[in-house]
């Protein structure tokens, strides 16, 4: 049994915890609410962002797992909440004398720059142009450069529970043109948390990791297949209407070679799997 501390209690976060939980360790999440997370997770009050309210971590932390969602969508705001934050966490848990064994951070494929229907792992060059990703290559080097052996895991377009924004735009009628093509990357929620609990385990067990997993399921796809395939697994939909972003949109396909190469097995190994599961539990 390990101590585990969760940091950023959210949707996946949350998640983790009750799979860390049932798995038999001992989990603390923290949040900023006083809100409990599930059977068996102890909740710790905190603000990433306010370094005093960081003080009642519990000792004996062997894996600290960062999963903050910055409630702002503004450069300040995720610099405050990743970059900030995790170095106000990593202070905090070495002011208390506190060394854990490991550290994760759930970072984005936002990192990347390629906009070209290129594909990117973990090797390819970061050079982003956003300010998400520049603050989470920020949040990503200062965990790589702290106390704690450390990994951080680039998540692309999450969807599962409460996250159906691509469902609604296709249930509208939401169109783009098939070509040029605008690649795009998914995993559901659920495969997020398995990433974590899969690599968390293979660290306490004392198996070497690699410092970046890039975690999309193993099918990049096109929004235009996405959406019309959504549209004629749904049936009854809006007329077509252009959606106006999908330029604006990223345009890579990630490789998760590595996460496959460690042993990783996805629940729902490509859009198909894991959006008809999503479209079910909401009976459409």
């Amino acid at each position: 049994m390990a101590r585990i501390l969760v940091v950023g209690a959210g949707d996946i976060g949350g998640q983790l915890a009750i799979k860390l939980v049932q798995s038999g360790h001992e989990v603390w999440a923290m949040r900023r609410s006083e809100s409990q997370i599930g059977q068996g997770v102890k909740t710790v009050q905190g603000d990433v962002s306010e370094p005093e309210t960081l003080l009642d971590i519990p000792e004996g932390i062997d894996i600290l797992v960062y999963s903050v969602a910055s409630p702002e969508f503004s450069k300040e705001g995720y610099h405050k909440y990743y970059y900030r934050g995790i170095r106000h966490v990593l202070h905090a848990l070495k002011a208390q004398g506190q060394k854990p064994k490991y550290a994760f951070f759930t970072s984005s494929s936002s990192v990347y720059h390629q906009m070209d229907a290129s594909w990117v792992d973990e090797n390819s060059p970061t050079e982003p142009t956003s300010f998400a990703g520049k603050e989470l290559l920020l949040a990503e080097s200062a965990l790589a450069k702290g106390y704690i052996p450390a990994t951080s895991v680039r998540f692309p377009g999450i969807y599962g529970p409460g996250r159906n924004r691509m469902i609604e735009q296709a249930r509208q009628g939401g169109h783009c043109d098939p070509t040029p093509e605008v690649w795009t990357n998914r995993i559901h929620r659920d495969d997020c948390v398995g990433v974590l609990h899969f690599l968390i385990e293979k660290v306490l067990a004392g198996e070497t990791i690699e410092p970046i997993y890039l975690a999309c399921d193993c099918q990049p796809t096109t929004l235009y297949d996405i959406l019309e395939w959504m549209k004629d697994r749904i049936g009854d939909v809006e007329p077509d209407y252009d959606l106006p972003e999908a330029t604006r949109r990223a345009n890579r396909r990630c490789n998760n070679k590595r996460l496959i190469d460690a042993g990783y097995q996805f629940k729902f190994n490509n859009f198909q799997e894991g959006y008809d599961f999503v479209l079910k539990e909401m009976n459409l």
